[in-house]
């Protein structure tokens, strides 16, 4: 191997491990992806298979790995519970990984290490104080406080996306009522295209869905925002009013110098981030009063989890 060390990054999945390489100039090398395996050594042996694939195609030593996961992670790397991934409970995929590849190894919750990614090389660089919001199935969050990743007294900071936004809300897969993700995730996105077709304010969804009000989805909604179309366009203003709601909770707490947005439903794009801007100066508090609060698009979008991770990896 003649190319100089690299960092591998993995993100692992509901479906899915994805990893990529990052090398010491910065730059990011081609994603590899693979399904996942159920249960957790067969995850295990992916991910040392994979970043021998990582030295062999970049042609360089690999020196350390970075996983991001979705769900608690504690500070010994220790998975505690993965909604995704119902077989890691209380497992320790840190000290397994170093175990057998022999090397530095970091884990961590994903929306966490796709926010040091935003911070250090993406939407968010050169801002010391980031909060990075994941819409996807659910609603994961990141936060950078004073330049250092914050992870709270028990290395679970950012599962926001259970923070209560409408009291005796719409019932949560958590137990709860009204948590923030029933309103704004992807998940989210759906149900509220499918209560406008239901409603007669959205005929050309269900035209799109075959005619059928009860099989709109969020995909359809997104493809109808793409061409512009007034009932769509409708429904992200309301997904952006929600976003919005549980934005301002977060900036009233931690007055970030940056929203970065991600997640599955950041692929709608740039218009995505304007409905929630306009929202946010419609729920926030004494706004005008404030320094201008930017929002931003995710730079690497579903690569950033696994770039995060790479960085706390290698140390950066």
């Amino acid at each position: 191997m003649t190319a100089p060390p690299v960092a591998a990054g993995f993100d692992m999945g509901g479906t899915n491990i994805r990893v990529l390489p990052l090398r010491v100039d910065g730059t990011i090398g081609d994603t590899i992806k693979m399904d996942r395996p159920a249960e957790p050594e067969a995850m295990i042996d992916a991910i040392v298979d994979l970043t021998a694939r990582v030295g062999d195609v970049e042609d360089a030593p690999v020196t350390s790995v970075g996983v991001g996961c979705a769900g608690l992670v504690d500070a010994d790397g220790m998975v505690r519970t993965s909604p995704n991934i119902p077989t890691l409970v209380r497992f320790p995929l840190k000290q397994r990984l170093e175990e057998r590849l022999g090397l530095p190894v970091a884990v961590d919750n994903d929306a966490t290490t796709a926010t040091w990614a935003e911070a250090r090389l993406g939407a968010a660089r050169g801002v010391d104080d980031v909060a990075f919001v994941a819409l996807g199935t659910g609603i994961g969050t990141g936060f950078v406080v004073g330049g250092v990743l914050h992870h709270g007294a028990g290395f679970v900071a950012g599962e926001s996306g259970h923070m209560v936004i409408e009291h005796d809300g719409i019932p949560c897969v958590c137990g709860r009522r009204g948590c923030w993700e029933r309103y704004a995730s992807g998940t989210a996105f759906g149900r509220l295209a499918r209560e406008a077709a239901e409603a007669g304010r959205a005929d050309s969804l269900v035209a799109r869905a075959g005619g059928d009000p009860s099989s709109v989805t969020s995909e359809h909604a997104a493809e109808l925002i793409a061409a512009g179309d007034p009932a769509a366009l409708a429904i992200l203003d309301e997904l952006g009013y929600w976003s919005a709601v549980g934005i301002a909770n977060l900036v009233n707490v931690l007055d970030p110098g940056v929203v970065v947005i991600g997640g599955g439903v950041a692929d709608i794009g740039q218009v995505l981030v304007d409905a929630i801007e306009r929202a946010y100066r419609q729920v926030m508090v004494d706004v005008d009063l404030r320094d201008p609060l930017p929002f931003a698009l995710s730079h690497f979008g579903g690569r950033s989890g696994a770039i995060g991770a790479a960085l706390l990896a290698a140390g950066s």
